[in-house]
């Protein structure tokens, strides 16, 4: 009974691994390459953190007061208050 079930499950791998090799060779890809969307360029600025909060913003986007870079007016103003 044991060696049946055994038998049975081998073939069931057997079959499962050959089914995986056969679609991986003749199948479409599994995660075909995205086009980036359109308007938008694969070039991208750097990236800095809060002084306050260290949430990372683009540099073009952050808030820059006396030297010190934050991402927000709030964040910026929140700092100089306490």
């Amino acid at each position: 009974m044991i060696v049946r079930f055994l038998q049975i499950l081998l073939a069931f791998v057997v079959v499962r691994i050959l089914w995986g090799l056969v679609r991986s060779l003749f199948g479409k890809p599994a995660n075909p390459p995205r086009a980036a969307p359109p308007g938008r360029t694969e070039e991208r600025g750097r990236v800095v953190a809060c002084e306050r909060c260290d949430l990372h913003v683009p540099e073009e986007r952050a808030v820059v007061r006396d030297g010190r870079t934050f991402c927000s007016d709030a964040c910026a103003v929140s700092e100089s208050q306490g």
